[in-house]
């Protein structure tokens, strides 16, 4: 098999964190939207004019809130509606006080999909290393979002606790093996 770079392995990764970011950030623009409401009536009633520049930024700011919850709907239904399924650990590397994962995610058609997850930490490398060496396996749970689409994306789901892996997670693993 050829050697895949590092944006081959991002492309196809799914990141549910971002749908919190932009949870965050609708709220800051519907915000930011309501206060150039307010303006442009206060200075609609005080000089009799039209406040062109508030409803430029209004507009602006309501488009920018709308597609920040369109992107965290979108995110959560395809976190809910994707499928669980095994992919095979690549790679894990720790660099610059987080975990890599790079690896293969098995499709329900018989191909691969490469993907890629990041976790805070370096220690859950080694942990991690180390259960897999354990346990002489080179398998993970992951899930599959998006597969009916051109684009499907995939994620491994490894939980960690402060820096290290959850004990209860790798107890479920040791469980389901």
């Amino acid at each position: 098999m050829a050697q895949l770079t590092n944006a081959q392995y991002r492309k196809n990764s799914f990141e549910p964190r971002i749908a919190i970011v932009q949870l965050i950030f609708g709220i800051i623009y519907s915000f930011v939207t309501g206060v150039g409401i307010i303006l442009a009536f206060e200075v609609l009633t005080k000089t009799g004019q039209q406040p062109y520049l508030q409803y430029f930024f209004v507009v602006l700011f309501a488009i920018l809130a709308g597609k920040s919850f369109y992107i965290y709907a979108t995110t959560k239904i395809a976190q809910k509606t994707g499928v669980y399924t095994t992919a095979t650990v690549d790679n894990i590397v720790p660099t610059h006080g987080i975990t890599i994962i790079e690896g293969m995610l098995n499709l329900p058609d018989n191909t691969t999909l490469p993907i890629e997850s990041r976790f805070a930490g370096e220690q859950v490398a080694h942990e991690l290393k180390r259960f897999l060496q354990d346990n002489n396996t080179k398998k993970l749970p992951a899930l599959l979002v998006n597969k009916d689409t051109n684009r499907p994306k995939g994620q491994f789901l490894v939980k960690t606790r402060a820096g290290h892996l959850d004990a209860d997670y790798l107890n479920s693993l040791k469980v389901n093996k």
